[in-house]
């Protein structure tokens, strides 16, 4: 190859030098120039691999794009009547996505209102929610749907600058955005009907108002008696217990740990399900946490096995292998994966051709 070729040029160069030339700093220099030499090579081998890539979509995510853009447009049409009924068989039936996505998550993130809108835009949510109540004043759906909009303006009014950041005036909406949340779940808890994502907006709400420990392991507790595979629950309380909200090192861990070994959970699925929502907070998971990777491999597995079309999950895989060290099962997803990949799960392309690279050679 050119790269060994060029480096072997210098350094025959530096063997005929005069010795005078050869002192501690030209070794030093010769190894730089050396160094560059391949890693010049090392990019272009790698530009090249990347205009290989196939960025794929996944059919189970394609599948949840189609339902809430329908969803969507009977809430932007205020077509209240048709989403009631569809709500009301979602929790009979209780159904998942092909990944494992329940459906009536799905149904209320379909709602959402994105933080980057202007304030106009979440006007007009508001008051659309305000007629969806209206016109049926004893749904839960739409209680349930206002709590949740109005945990996210809470957010969004704010802003997601670090709390010495945030302004006077975006403390007091934040506050009065969750306590009118707070107030609508109150109010559909007087509701015969229960719905399973009421619980896991009054964790989010729980954690913005800074409940206490005891008070919110509680409503945990009674959120898993209620629904105890709904794994929404686990992922809020998971990430409520990392250190820049109120946990310390090793809490959320811990209660992966817990978690996982929930009779009526999810065993190894919920531990991978967690350490797959919060390992984007560090460079490597599992060098910088006390996170398990033959616990995340473990219920990696037991996913791929109970959703098989779920490209997603394989991309998740091969880059939570990579971090965990484990080149056999990392050379093994990559390659079925190929020169396809997900971005929304590597980010950058270059991610994915090293992490392949290392799989197949153990190259860095």
């Amino acid at each position: 190859m050119n790269e060994w070729c060029d480096a072997t040029r210098a350094v025959d160069w530096a063997r005929d030098c005069p010795a005078g030339l050869m002192n501690k700093h030209f070794t030093f220099v010769l190894l730089l120039c050396i160094c560059g030499l391949l890693l010049g090579c090392w990019n272009a081998e790698e530009k090249a691999a990347i205009a290989k890539l196939k960025p794929a979509k996944d059919p189970v995510q394609e599948e949840i794009y189609g339902f809430r853009l329908k969803m969507r447009a009977l809430y932007n049409n205020r077509r209240f009547s048709e989403l009631e009924p569809v709500a009301a068989e979602l929790r009979r039936t209780k159904p998942l996505f092909g990944n494992g996505s329940w459906k009536i998550a799905q149904f209320y993130e379909s709602f959402a209102c994105r933080r980057e809108e202007p304030e106009s835009m979440w006007q007009l949510h508001d008051r659309i929610h305000q007629d969806w109540i209206a016109q049926f004043p004893t749904s839960i759906t739409a209680r349930v749907a206002y709590a949740d909009f109005l945990r996210e303006y809470a957010w969004h009014a704010r802003g997601t600058g670090f709390a010495d950041k945030v302004t006077e005036e975006g403390w007091r909406l934040f506050g009065e955005g969750l306590e009118s949340a707070r107030k609508r779940l109150a109010e559909a808890r007087e509701l015969t009907e229960k719905d399973s994502f009421w619980w896991e907006v009054a964790l989010g709400v729980a954690r913005g108002q800074q409940l206490p420990k005891n008070a919110y392991d509680q409503l945990l507790e009674e959120a898993k008696a209620i629904e105890p595979k709904f794994w929404g629950y686990d992922i809020a309380r998971a990430s409520s217990l990392l250190p820049r909200w109120y946990g310390e090192p090793g809490d959320w861990e811990a209660y992966a740990d817990q978690a996982a070994a929930r009779p009526d959970g999810l065993g190894a699925e919920i531990y991978a399900r967690i350490v797959m929502a919060l390992y984007g907070y560090y460079d490597n998971v599992f060098r910088e946490t006390n996170a398990s990777w033959p616990q995340v491999r473990e219920g990696l597995i037991a996913m791929r096995q109970k959703y098989p079309r779920s490209f997603e999950l394989l991309n998740h895989t091969a880059l939570l292998s990579t971090l965990g060290g484990d080149r056999e099962l990392a050379k093994e997803i990559f390659g079925k994966l190929g020169d396809t990949y997900l971005p929304s799960v590597w980010g950058k392309p270059e991610r994915f051709v090293r992490s392949r690279k290392w799989a197949e050679t153990g190259v860095q």
